[in-house]
């Protein structure tokens, strides 16, 4: 079974056609995974830093507290002597 030439230039049309559409597919997908990857890596970066910030208060916190229970033992003493 042969085909005619209208045929034949129909068949590399929709041959060409499903291939582009392949491509752009591939495309598109590639980016709206770049997308999110970049998301994932922005979104880490910031909890990052909120935990470095709140890794930075509670130390600041602790440091005062340890300073007001060693106050509180100092003045304890005092008045025991």
């Amino acid at each position: 079974m042969y085909l005619s030439d209208g045929e034949e230039w129909l068949v590399i049309l929709v041959a060409s056609t499903i291939v582009l559409g392949l491509i752009i597919k591939s495309y598109r997908d590639y980016k709206t995974m770049s997308a999110e990857a970049n998301r994932k890596i922005e979104r880490q970066k910031k909890d990052e830093a909120y935990v470095r910030k709140l890794k930075k208060v509670i130390d600041e916190k602790n440091e005062l507290l340890q300073k007001a229970i060693k106050l509180k033992e100092e003045q304890a003493n005092k008045f025991k002597n």
